[in-house]
């Protein structure tokens, strides 16, 4: 692996084609720019390039894998994942190049509403959970091209990586290096804040993970959105991770009481300890959430998702139509829990952000 320096990157830097045209943010692995690709005839695509920390740039290991998890994600052409276009070198700085998506991402849609002590009205929660889980059922189906399995696991669904769109349309994010940030980040003490409440008990146990474990995770993304409410939350990692591992999960009903008995019978086989409990795969999950949707008269409808996320965060033009404003991008920065209010209760457990 070069030794170069590493060339430093800002507006105006190119990377392969693409132009940088701004910093968006800084996570725990890597530098988050806004760029431009342009071609013949006036053509223009906006996307967002992850550009590997100088740290982390000449370990070669994380960067090897950091390749092979953003070619396996290339692979996926889903309308509810995130698209990766490229992946490249260039002055020492390795990257790639992804769909910008244009939205407010799952964990910031939550702490709106439990600022406003709110909950958010079930179909516009059960529209989000059921594009991810078409997102993650496709993801873990996938082939290659010569038709091997991927045997892909996102390993890191939470509400950070689940992205809600303007146009009312779901994004799951980060399959690229979902394995790699993990890798990464077990090494540095404490800064698994914010994703640990994410994992599934096996995860918190050391031990290899199957699509079950991403049907865990999506359970807990679920519980939230329906109850606007923190399931696992500790004073540190370590009360996080046994409430886990013991399944200290407060039932939906007994903080809403008009929980519906359907969707928590849903909510607590997707949350099973044993994974031989759960749901075999994210598509069985799915296709129950859909029958408790028909049984139950619930539309699960984008257009209504696009106006409830309007009327959340306003009218919110992209970044490239309003110079010097920053985009919202969604990252696996590893971010502490957050604190909030509990809607109607002053309680601390209400899932809720301090922001970046």
């Amino acid at each position: 692996m070069s030794t170069a320096p590493i060339r430093a990157i800002g507006p105006g830097s190119m990377l392969g084609r693409y132009q940088v045209l701004s910093h968006l943010a800084t996570g725990g692995m890597a530098e988050i720019y806004l760029a431009r690709a342009t071609g013949l005839e006036g053509f223009e695509r906006y996307v967002v390039v992850k550009c590997i920390k100088p740290e982390h740039a000449r370990d070669e290991r994380f960067v090897r894998m950091f390749i092979d998890e953003a070619r396996l994600s290339a692979q996926l052409h889903h309308q509810n994942i995130a698209q990766v276009y490229d992946i490249g070198q260039e002055g020492g700085a390795f990257y790639f190049a992804m769909e910008y998506v244009h939205g407010e991402n799952v964990r910031e849609l939550l702490h709106s509403v439990a600022l406003r002590k709110a909950r958010i009205p079930l179909e516009h929660a059960l529209t989000i959970v059921a594009g991810a889980a078409a997102g993650l059922h496709y993801a873990h189906e996938a082939r290659s091209s010569d038709r091997r399995p991927l045997d892909i696991v996102h390993r890191d669904v939470s509400p950070s990586n689940i992205i809600v769109t303007f146009d009312g349309a779901v994004k799951v994010v980060d399959f690229g290096i979902a394995k790699a940030a993990v890798r990464m980040t077990e090494t540095r003490s404490g800064s698994l804040k914010g994703k640990i409440a994410y994992m599934s008990p096996e995860q918190c146990r050391g031990e290899v993970v199957d699509r079950r474990s991403d049907v865990f995770a999506l359970g807990i993304v679920l519980y939230e959105l329906t109850t606007v409410t923190r399931l696992f939350k500790g004073d540190n990692d370590y009360v996080t991770m046994h409430k886990i591992v013991t399944g200290d999960i407060r039932r939906p009903s007994t903080i809403h009481a008009d929980y519906p008995p359907a969707l928590e019978a849903i909510v607590m086989r997707a949350l099973a300890l044993d994974v031989l409990d759960r749901y075999p795969t994210v598509g069985a999950m799915l296709d129950e959430l859909v029958g408790f949707c028909t049984e139950h008269r619930i539309a699960i409808s984008p257009i209504g998702l696009q106006r409830y996320l309007r009327e959340l965060f306003g009218e919110k033009p992209e970044p490239w139509l309003l110079p010097g404003q920053e985009a919202v991008v969604v990252e696996e920065i590893l971010l502490p829990p957050p604190d909030a209010l509990s809607p109607g209760t002053g309680s601390s457990d209400a899932v809720a952000s301090t922001g970046t």
